[in-house]
């Protein structure tokens, strides 16, 4: 008896699927939320901050009219927009990083206890609204920021360290204000606890001084010391979570990753594909989770008896150590690793990508994999094992044209991963 796997379209299904899980996430969501914003005695004013801002002004002016405030986004993000508009840099922070942080802190602190600041935050604000603590250098910030990027350390890890050496975040946004503050946060962080999304700069942080250094030591990053004087005062330190400037603070999560797994799963079951969602919230380095997933997937395929094909769905964050020099980015190096995991096993195919459609720094979401991709590159003459060596997983995806790249998505509720197995029938 000859067993043959089923033909399915995958790679249009899972970039579908994707796509499905982005649309999830857009700035509509915010619609409902904009209509139950409270009564303001005073003034109202948005600050509208992250990678989504452009789309959620849009959405925001065109349900209530001109409004006033500051819409910080990253660069080449366009918008038509009564706000002023500050363009900053992600995921490193630049001079306009600095300048948006210290807008919002302007603007903030203007307001009275009968103004109502209403925050639009999305994923990236921490990189785009960034500035220092009093006296210290934005160079040494900003070396501490880009070694822990490099280090493989979590997106909790490096938001627990950046609140601690920011004025903006940690809750420090709120402190500057008297008046009411109203978040709408489109969540892109593992659980989404919303004391790291954008590191929190309205929001109380549970986290301190000391996790601040064990994680620097963690991962030694030589600039500790240097940090010290800050990292050791209590006059430095975020506002305590029971602080009763809080009271005036009420947030709501607009946008989450488990609602794109949702919409990505009921599209798929509707294509005859059954779908199982494994998380939203899986951390790790790329490789590591890359191969336990491939196991996984290599697992169902090889002993159970799918009578249909079966989607493995999951999200979170993971993250690479940085070692080699090429083109990368978390998403497309997991899809890197899934290429050999995989072990070249018919009818397994998988879409690994950023919901922002940016996977590192590189204007790429992710890749789509195979089982014939492997043998693409060996035709192609491209080495596999020098792609993993330098992490120029997006060089390698490219040249294949396995590369998926939508653009800025306005958008980001973090990674997305979707694993297709196949049954086999028989002849």
């Amino acid at each position: 008896m000859v067993h043959k796997t089923m033909t399915i379209d995958s790679k249009s299904i899972l970039e579908k699927a994707f796509l499905v899980a982005v649309e999830a996430a857009q700035a509509n969501c915010l619609t409902s939320h904009l209509q139950k914003l409270p009564p303001c005695h005073g003034k109202r004013v948005f600050l509208v901050a992250g990678k989504a801002a452009a789309d959620q002004t849009t959405v925001t002016e065109k349900m209530l009219g001109p409004i006033e405030g500051l819409c910080i986004l990253p660069e080449g993000h366009n918008v038509n927009t009564s706000l002023e508009v500050i363009e900053a840099t992600h995921p490193v922070p630049g001079k306009g990083s600095l300048r948006a942080a210290q807008s919002a802190l302007e603007l903030a602190g203007s307001l009275t206890e009968n103004d109502q600041l209403v925050c639009l935050i999305s994923g990236g604000a921490s990189s785009l609204m960034a500035a220092p603590l009093p006296g210290m250098d934005p160079r040494i910030k900003l070396a501490i920021h880009k070694a822990l990027l490099a280090s493989g350390a979590s997106i909790s890890e490096l938001n627990t360290v950046r609140k601690q050496l920011s004025s903006v975040k940690g809750g420090r946004l709120a402190a500057k204000t008297k008046a009411e503050v109203i978040n709408l946060l489109v969540s892109d962080v593992p659980g989404d606890r919303i004391e790291f999304i954008a590191s929190g700069p309205t929001v109380p942080a549970t986290t301190g001084q000391l996790d601040a250094i064990a994680i620097l030591e963690r991962y030694e990053i030589e600039l500790l010391d240097t940090l010290r004087p800050w990292l050791s005062d209590p006059r430095f330190a975020t506002p305590a979570p029971n602080d009763p400037l809080f009271d005036r603070v009420t947030s709501f999560i607009v946008a989450a990753p488990s609602e794109s797994l949702k919409q990505a799963s009921k599209f798929l079951e509707s294509k005859n594909i059954d779908c199982w969602i494994l998380s939203d919230s899986i951390e790790g380095d790329s490789a590591t989770v890359a191969r336990v997933m491939a196991e996984m997937a290599l697992w169902q395929k090889r002993n159970c008896l799918l009578k249909r094909p079966l989607c493995l769905l999951s999200g979170g964050e993971t993250t690479v150590k940085v070692t080699g020099h090429g083109i990368g980015g978390p998403n497309a190096h997991f899809a890197l690793i899934l290429v050999d995991a995989l072990s070249e096993e018919p009818g397994i195919s998988a879409i690994i990508c950023d919901t922002d459609g940016v996977d590192g720094a590189a204007p790429v979401a992710g890749a789509y994999v195979d089982a014939e991709t492997l043998a693409k590159a060996r035709f192609a003459n491209l080495s596999y094992e020098d792609a993993v060596m330098n992490q120029d997983s997006h060089g390698f995806f490219t040249k294949l044209n396995q590369s998926v790249t939508p653009g800025p998505t306005g958008t980001n509720v973090n990674d997305f991963r979707a694993i297709l197995i196949e049954p086999e029938i028989s002849n």
